[in-house]
């Protein structure tokens, strides 16, 4: 059997990916399994901690909550598995002292390891990641940590903070290095998958060698809405005190979102997608 396993990274198309997924397994169902963030949630959970605190117990945390997750799926049944979940590779950059994603060789180690131990040696792994240019990437992250932060500086001047994580190739080819013949590892621009009606679903799917021919498209979520980071910024920057502020840009993202400006982002209990 083929498992596409897809973590993160994180504001590379992951949202759309996971719920145009979940929308569609009516007609995916014959030929997929799926599991998104929820159901790999302790081992996100465990992921996250495990970036912001690199320690040998974590890591062994990390691999025993996902070995829970996969343990209730049949190793015999041929469909393909994909598991898409951003947060296994750690935090969002910016959250809890991380500045990049230095845990994710040592995650998708483990995570190959536990993937071969419960669906056996002849399952094909493939550690996929969606990437994406650094300057778009670093202006997303920072709509996200604006959102989810007490974030005061401006784009230029906060983008320089995160030039290491924004090198998202390197990661990739960090992991690769990691799991050596093991894993296949390998990543898709998400630039490259605005031609097709399915953007990275439809990849995940080529990947695996599932046809797409009947599958509806569906539109993109957790799209930035124009001037709101504007608003949210100077929100950040009043004296307003924490609960106030969380409130206030609850309403900033509700009147877009009202507007038809932007979508709702999955929920969880950490950064999302």
């Amino acid at each position: 059997m083929r498992i596409l396993l897809h973590p993160g990274f994180h504001k590379t198309g992951t949202s759309s990916l996971q719920r145009g997924a979940e929308a569609r397994m009516d007609v995916l169902a014959p030929h997929l399994r799926l599991m998104v963030t929820a159901d790999v949630i302790e081992a996100a959970r465990a992921a996250r901690k495990f970036s912001a605190q690199p320690d040998m117990t974590l890591l062994r945390s990390f691999a025993e909550r996902l070995a829970e997750a996969v343990e209730p799926l049949d190793p015999s049944d041929p469909r393909a598995l994909l598991i898409s979940a951003e947060d296994l590779s750690g935090y969002i950059p910016g959250h809890h002292g991380v500045a990049g994603y230095d845990a994710a060789p040592p995650l998708m180690n483990v995570a190959t390891a536990v993937l071969r131990s419960h669906f056996g040696p002849d399952a094909e792994v493939t550690i996929w990641y969606t990437t994406r240019t650094a300057r778009d990437w670093q202006r997303s992250v920072y709509w996200q940590n604006l959102r989810a932060l007490r974030l005061t500086q401006e784009f230029e001047e906060y983008r320089v903070t995160l030039t290491h994580a924004a090198r998202l190739g390197d990661v990739v080819r960090a992991v690769a290095d990691r799991l050596g013949p093991r894993a296949r590892v390998t990543h898709t621009p998400i630039e490259n998958c605005g031609a097709t009606p399915l953007g990275p679903l439809g990849a995940a799917l080529d990947l695996l060698g599932i046809p797409t021919d009947d599958i509806a498209p569906l539109p993109a979520h957790n799209v930035q809405p124009d001037g709101a980071a504007e608003e949210l910024l100077a929100l950040n920057r009043s004296d307003l005190d924490d609960t106030a502020l969380a409130d206030a840009k609850r309403e900033v993202i509700r009147a877009h979102r009202r507007l038809g400006y932007t979508h709702r982002a999955p929920r969880s209990d950490g950064p999302g997608a």
